[in-house]
């Protein structure tokens, strides 16, 4: 993996595991989950990357949703 100039390695692999929820990479997620653990993140600071990936990965899903009601209640009209 890259070295970071600017982020360590904690917030990298946090990043990481918030990265790989949103993109829905399994494989990712299991390795970034190992790795967050061997540089010292604790479960409580990648249990709040794992909420931050899910709100990402909601967002584009709560669009196409909203879209798909618009579109209907405008053919209603």
């Amino acid at each position: 993996m890259k070295n970071f100039e600017h982020l360590d390695s904690v917030t990298v692999e946090l990043a990481a595991i918030s990265a790989s929820i949103a993109g829905g990479c399994r494989p990712c997620l299991d390795y970034h989950f190992k790795k967050a653990l061997e540089t010292g993140c604790t479960i409580e600071q990648i249990l709040e990357a794992i909420e931050l990936g899910k709100m990402i990965k909601q967002r584009p899903i709560q669009d196409i949703y909203d879209q798909a009601e618009k579109l209907v209640n405008q053919t209603r009209k």
